[in-house]
């Protein structure tokens, strides 16, 4: 595997021990009630992770993004759906590093790393999809009369973080604007600024504790909570999102196979009286499930070094190879542990059916997985290709 320094090791075990000894235990809960994690945020909060991308000049720990991606693969194995809302909160956090003035990153940073506050990212639209060009229907209308700032009302799906989240990264278009290129414009809109109404309640197969509800924006917007110009939100690399899912559904297959290699190697398999890892055909299942995730692993890392390395159409290109790997083998690994488990796999006593379960939104997640075959493919021909793209 890639080496690490120590203080990168360091790091990493400190989310894996809080993941392992406080999130795992919570997580069938999470999942059962259909509620957010708020509790896992306070452990992040008291442990000083909620800034984990925050700069350290702004009291953040400034993560590489190898770094990242392995404290996040160790927070989904305890609780996938804490890692797939903290992708959203921490990506967004490094957004701002490349869109926000100096006096809005003290500001909001501060309110994270001092505050504990947590931020979502709201993009999804009904009837938008990722799989092609989205188009935006969220509208930024000024507010007129010599009054500074806009008024934002747009319908938002998939809310990641629902009605727990302390501000909301909304992007919309200027009222006027014929398309994203010019017109696009994001905001982090403060939950308590009022205008913000949940229309349909989260009730999904898996990721259950994400608490993404359909939210509908009516609010107005001071100039302070506009972060960047029109049209500047797509300078930035937005591959963060993708490479940070990776690292969740890879999670959720290692979580799985651990347990199952525990559960082979304990557990007899009547009427031998040997643990099931005795037989050739679980070795064989093993030896599948332990390759798929090693070379997920790998190319996982390798994107995240290329991120980090600033090539941004090989780290494009990797992140991509990276998130439909990652997600194609956690969906597998689930599906083959619950096989190996028998009928026992699907009761909810053993946590196999929930990691089966949140496996299953790992291929649909934006970009999807047919998405990033097609922007590989573009890649490899030599084409323009973006990993998002709006209209």
């Amino acid at each position: 595997m890639v080496p690490l320094s120590t203080a990168q090791r360091d790091l990493v075990e400190r989310v894996a021990m809080l993941a392992r000894d406080r999130f795992a235990p919570r997580a069938a809960r999470y999942d059962d009630e259909s509620s957010f994690p708020v509790d896992n945020y306070a452990d992040l909060h008291a442990a000083g992770l909620l800034g984990l991308t925050v700069p350290r000049a702004y009291g953040g720990l400034g993560t590489d993004a190898l770094t990242y991606v392995l404290c996040l693969l160790e927070m989904a194995k305890g609780c996938s759906a804490t890692a797939l809302t903290f992708n959203m909160h921490a990506t967004v956090l490094g957004f701002l590093a490349d869109l926000a003035t100096e006096e809005q990153q003290r500001f909001y940073y501060a309110e994270v790393v001092d505050g504990g506050k947590l931020v979502a990212s709201i993009t999804s639209e009904p009837e938008q999809s990722f799989r092609d060009k989205f188009v935006l229907q969220t509208r930024f209308e000024p507010l007129g009369g010599g009054k500074p700032g806009f008024r934002v009302r747009g319908l938002k799906q998939f809310c990641s973080l629902g009605d727990a989240a302390d501000y909301y990264f909304v992007s919309g278009l200027v009222d006027g604007a014929a398309s994203a290129r010019e017109g696009i414009l994001s905001a982090l809109i403060a939950r308590e600024s009022g205008g913000i109404s949940v229309e349909g309640r989260w009730n999904a197969t898996g990721m259950r504790g994400t608490v993404s509800h359909t939210i509908r924006y009516d609010c107005q917007v001071e100039p302070f909570a506009v972060v960047g110009e029109p049209g500047q939100f797509l300078t930035v690399d937005l591959a963060g999102f993708a490479l940070g899912y990776a690292a969740v559904y890879l999670g959720i297959g290692e979580a799985a196979y651990d347990f199952m290699v525990e559960y082979a190697r304990t557990k007899p398999m009547r009427p031998s009286t040997e643990p099931m890892a005795h037989s050739p055909r679980v070795q064989q299942t093993l030896g599948e499930m332990d390759t798929a995730l090693r070379s997920a692993r790998l190319l996982l890392c390798e994107a995240a070094l290329l991120k980090d390395q600033g090539d941004r159409l090989a780290a494009t290109r990797a992140v991509n190879q990276a998130k439909y790997l990652s997600a194609e083998v956690g969906s597998m690994v689930t599906e083959r542990a619950i096989r190996l488990a028998g009928g026992r796999g699907i009761l909810r006593d053993l946590p196999l059916e929930r990691w089966r379960r949140d496996s299953l939104a790992g291929p649909v997640m934006p970009p999807s997985n047919e998405r990033c075959l097609e922007t590989v493919g573009k890649i490899v021909c030599g084409l323009r290709a973006a990993t998002l793209e709006f209209q």
